[in-house]
């Protein structure tokens, strides 16, 4: 069991530019805590009801899927629901299980963009700045489909609650066919205990919140993570080009150092760069530690649905409604599979530049020494980054072949059911 003080950060984290929005978000589920808090293990506590509700929630929707669908169109959004929260349940009981790894990578990220803020110049501020700019963006961008899909269930609810009250509480008449159940009763298989408010009416709409808001929670959150790391080895790239020893010392003088000095300081240059490149192999394991279970189950069963989503679009004739969630679920569902792969490949590709980075300098104006030194530092950088989910390459060729292969088995299902 984990003791509170080791899953507690610093007030001032929750300021950190690039992962404020998520932390304060996960403070509110209680994944994480501040020690300026009073009673921080209350908010512990909070986040075992809230992992637990999660795969409640889960649980009843795949007891619904199970039970069958007259048709397939009648199911297609509740499995894509049901499939979607087990994908979630996956990555938030990992997420608990391993706290305290993010708790720590939080604390070293917190540390290092802090010096960074101090340390950096104009450009690297700029980068900084950037970076936050574009995670913000992307959360906006995944969390708004969740959160208008949220919206159009809850609506249809509060509508038919309101001026068709009959087809709420009424199951008798939706199992005759006479009625049809609110959008939220088909996701769950309450039957008679429809009738009970809190269970068939109150239960639902805190599992629907706890699903929009969680799922783009949790992968942007991840996609922070990972534009860090890209941004550590784009500073690291411009820094490798520069060659500046008043990095390591504001007080040098270049012009007033003898060669046996400047030697000295470009040869610990070049022992911080390799320091450097060692915390960010170290940062990525972490990284992949900490998602390879979620995003190898992401990869089979996004695979999977997507290629039924299809299918039921192209078979069935689904109502405006639901070609409205199918392609909120089919835009969400590639949504996190990009993000993943999309930016394991930047990671990859400007960790490949660090070598001409290296190069790019004025290596040519060093002394020998300190050539030779640069370049076992450019055969350290040659060294392959790669991350990986388990059996599944983080690439946007791995992403593409997700897509192929999820089109060519819904052409196979599609020509099977013409014959």
């Amino acid at each position: 069991m984990y003791k509170v003080n080791e899953l507690l950060l610093s007030p001032d984290t929750f300021d950190n530019p690039i992962f404020c929005i998520h932390l304060r978000c996960f403070r509110w589920y209680g994944y994480v805590a501040s020690r300026g808090e009073i009673k921080p293990w209350k908010s512990l506590a909070r986040c075992t009801i809230l992992t637990a509700s999660i795969w409640l929630s889960c649980m009843l929707m795949l007891a619904r899927v199970f039970r069958g669908y007259e048709k397939l169109n009648d199911g297609a959004t509740s499995c894509a629901t049901a499939v979607q929260y087990f994908a979630v349940s996956i990555a938030t009981l990992n997420a608990y299980s391993q706290r305290e790894r993010v708790v720590t990578m939080l604390r070293l990220a917190h540390k290092d963009i802090q010096r960074l803020m101090i340390d950096c110049d104009q450009k690297e501020l700029q980068l900084l700045e950037h970076t936050r700019i574009y995670v913000r963006r992307i959360t906006f961008i995944l969390w708004v489909p969740s959160v208008v899909a949220g919206l159009m269930a809850w609506s249809d609810c509060l509508y038919r609650t309101v001026y068709i009250p009959q087809t709420v509480f009424n199951m008798p008449a939706v199992r005759r066919g006479e009625a049809q159940p609110i959008l939220l009763f088909k996701l769950f298989p309450f039957g008679e205990l429809c009738d009970n408010f809190v269970i068939g009416y109150l239960g639902p709409w805190y599992a629907l919140g706890l699903g929009i808001t969680t799922i783009p929670l949790w992968h942007t959150f991840i996609t922070c993570l990972m534009k860090y790391v890209h941004l550590k080895l784009q500073i690291l790239n411009k820094q490798a080009q520069e060659m500046d020893i008043k990095r390591l010392n504001r007080n040098l003088i270049i012009d007033r150092l003898t060669i046996s000095e400047l030697d000295y300081w470009r040869l610990q240059l070049c022992k911080s760069f390799i320091q450097e490149q060692l915390r960010i192999r170290n940062f990525v394991e972490q990284i992949q530690y900490l998602i390879c279970i979620p995003v190898m189950a992401d990869f089979i069963i996004f695979s999977v649905l997507m290629c039924f989503l299809f299918f039921a679009l192209m078979v069935g004739a689904p109502s405006k409604m639901d070609y409205f969630f199918i392609f909120i679920y089919l835009f969400v569902m590639a949504s996190i599979l990009w993000l993943y792969h999309w930016h394991a490949t930047l990671i990859v590709e400007c960790h490949d530049e660090l070598s001409f980075g290296f190069y790019s300098c004025e290596w040519f104006d060093f002394s020998l020494t300190v050539q030779r030194t640069l370049l076992f530092v450019m055969m350290h950088a040659q060294r392959p980054l790669k991350m990986r989910a388990l059996l599944v390459d983080l690439n946007l060729r791995t992403f593409i072949d997700i897509m192929r292969g999820a089109y060519s088995y819904f052409n196979l299902l599609r020509s099977s059911h013409l014959y």
